[in-house]
C-alpha cells in the first residue's frame, strides 16, 4: 500500500510530532525536517487507497526489446574477475543470508519527460513495469538507487519527492501492479509503490543513495538524499540553502537532517538580472560499505563526506559531475576523471576528460565512465591506466549520461533524451539494447550494482 509521508518546514505545531533538526556535525539545530526519535511512528503519515487497475497513467507508444549485435543478456553468466565472484555473507553471519542478491537483476531508468521510471530485466531485456513517480505526473525524475539486496528502488524527483518501489511482486502489498511500458497505474493504484516522501518547501532534489544496512541480511537500510530551496522554478534552487537528509528505508520517515554551510555549497549556478542566484545545487551522491555518504556540488569544485555514525560533515576540494564509490571505498567523479582516498587524504586525477556523466566499477576492477560523444570507456581502478572505448550505435540523443554496472557485470549506458538503453558485454564489447524509453536522464546506481560491489566485493588483504 502506498504511504505518503509529508514533511512540513513551517513552525506550526503538528499533533503527535516533535519537529527538530540536525546541524552540521550532528548537533541538533533549527532545521525542521528531522523528527525527534526517527522511529516509524514519527512524522505525518497519510494513507492513499489503492484503486482498481483499470485506472492508467501515461503510457506512450508501444516499445519492444531491440536486439543488436552481441550475445543475449546473461548467456555467459556473471562477469566476475574470479570464478566465484563474492556473494557469501559475513563470517559468522546467518546462513540464511548472503551479501547482495544474484537471483534477479533489474535496471531502473527514469523517464524524465513523463514522470515515470521503467523496470527493465537486465537478463531478458524486457520492460516488466513502469511506474509514476509523483501524484501530479510532474516529478521530472532523474536519479534512481537500487538497494544492495535488489528488493527495491528509490527514485528522486528533481521537482521534489522520493518514491520507493518494490522490484518483485512478492514484496508488494497486493497483486495490482504494472506489467510493462503500456500499463502505468494511476497514482495509488499500484501495489508495488510502497511510499512517497514529500519535502513541501523544497524546490530541488537530485541525489539519492541506499546504504547497505547491517549484517549479511542488510537490516535497517537507510537512504541518503539532498534538497535545496528558493528556486524560481521547479527543479532548481536559490539562496535558501541545501540540506542532506537520511531516511528510514522501510518507512520513508526522515530521521536526520543536516544543513550544509551556504559558503561551501551555495545552491546557485546562474545569476538573474535582479541578482538572485538560481541553480541545481548538490548534484550526485554515493555511499561506501559503511554507509558513509559522499556528495558534491555542481560546478563549485567541492564535495562533502557525511559520517554514517556521527553525522559529522567534512568538506574537501574536488568533485565533478557523476559520482560513484569503488570497492576500496574511494569516491570517483566524472568530468575530469578523478578519485579521492579518505584514508590517506589524497586526491588523484587521471588527466582524462570524461565529458560529465556517470561512472561505475565493473566486476573486473575497471572503472567505466561516460566519454562524451564517443561512448563509454574504462580505466584500471588501481593503476589508473586507460583502457578501451566502446562506441555505441549512432542515435539522435545527446552524449552518454548514465553509466551503471549490473550485478552480473554488464555495463549499462543511457544517452540523454534518447529512447534506448544500451547493455555492453565487458569481455566482448558486444552491444544489445532496449528501445522504449521516454526522455531518460539517469546516471546514478540504477542497477544496484555499485552498492553490491562495494559491499560484497571488498579488496583482498
Amino acid at each position: 500500500m502506498l504511504t505518503a509521508v509529508h514533511w512540513f518546514a513551517a513552525v506550526t505545531p503538528v499533533i503527535g510530532v516533535t519537529l527538530l533538526g540536525i546541524g552540521c556535525g550532528g548537533a541538533r539545530g533549527d532545521n525542521p525536517f528531522a523528527s525527534a526519535g526517527g522511529g516509524s511512528g514519527d512524522g505525518v503519515t497519510v494513507g492513499v487507497e489503492h484503486g482498481s487497475d483499470a485506472d492508467a497513467g501515461p503510457g506512450g507508444s508501444a516499445g519492444a526489446a531491440e536486439g543488436a549485435d552481441g550475445t543475449a543478456a546473461g548467456d555467459d553468466g556473471p562477469k566476475f574477475d574470479t570464478p566465484d565472484g563474492a556473494s557469501a555473507g559475513d563470517e559468522g553471519g546467518s546462513s540464511d543470508c548472503e551479501c547482495g542478491n544474484l537471483e534477479w537483476s533489474y535496471v531502473f531508468i527514469a523517464n524524465s519527460q513523463e514522470s515515470t521510471v521503467s523496470k527493465i530485466n537486465t537478463r531478458t531485456m524486457e520492460e516488466e513495469g513502469r511506474y509514476l513517480t509523483r501524484a501530479d505526473g510532474d516529478g521530472n525524475p532523474s536519479r534512481t538507487s537500487v538497494s544492495v539486496d535488489g528488493k527495491a528502488v528509490v527514485v528522486a524527483n528533481r521537482n521534489v519527492g522520493l518514491v520507493k518501489i518494490w522490484a518483485r511482486p512478492e514484496f508488494c502489498a497486493g497483486a495490482s501492479t504494472s506489467s510493462g511500458k503500456n500499463d502505468v497505474k494511476a497514482w495509488g493504484a499500484d501495489d508495488c509503490v510502497e511510499w512517497f516522501t514529500d519535502f513541501p518547501d523544497m524546490t530541488m532534489q537530485r541525489p539519492v543513495a541506499w546504504t547497505p544496512g547491517q549484517g549479511p541480511c542488510h537490516l535497517d537500510q537507510k537512504i541518503w538524499t539532498v534538497t535545496g530551496t528558493n528556486g524560481r522554478s521547479p527543479g532548481n534552487c536559490g539562496p535558501g540553502g541545501t540540506w542532506i537528509h537520511r531516511l528510514d528505508g522501510d518507512t520513508g520517515v526522515v530521521e536526520d537532517t543536516i544543513k550544509l554551510e551556504d559558503d561551501e555549497f551555495p545552491c546557485t549556478l546562474a545569476v538573474l538580472p535582479d541578482g538572485t542566484g538560481i541553480g541545481v545545487g548538490i548534484y550526485g551522491g554515493a555511499v561506501d560499505a559503511d554507509g558513509n555518504f559522499y556528495t558534491h556540488g555542481f560546478d563549485n569544485l567541492k564535495f562533502a563526506r557525511v559520517d554514517f555514525d556521527t553525522l559529522d560533515v567534512e568538506v574537501f576540494s574536488g568533485g565533478g559531475y557523476g559520482i560513484t564509490v569503488d570497492t576500496s571505498g574511494r569516491p570517483w567523479w566524472n568530468s575530469y576523471l578523478a578519485r579521492f582516498d579518505y584514508t590517506t587524504m589524497t586526491y588523484e586525477t587521471t588527466g582524462i576528460t570524461g565529458g560529465g556523466g556517470g561512472l561505475a566499477e565493473d566486476l573486473q576492477g575497471r572503472m567505466w565512465y561516460a566519454n562524451e560523444t564517443k561512448g563509454i570507456s574504462w580505466v584500471d581502478v588501481e593503476t589508473l591506466a586507460p583502457g578501451d572505448t566502446v562506441a555505441l550505435p549512432a542515435g539522435p540523443g545527446w552524449t552518454v549520461k548514465g553509466v551503471s554496472v549490473d550485478i552480473d557485470g554488464f555495463i549499462w549506458a543511457i544517452r540523454q533524451d534518447e529512447t534506448v538503453a544500451y547493455k555492453v558485454d565487458p569481455d566482448t564489447y558486444a552491444v544489445t539494447s532496449y528501445n522504449g524509453l521516454n526522455g531518460p536522464y539517469t546516471y546514478s546506481d540504477m542497477t544496484g550494482g555499485a552498492i553490491a560491489n562495494v559491499t560484497c566485493n571488498p579488496p583482498e588483504g
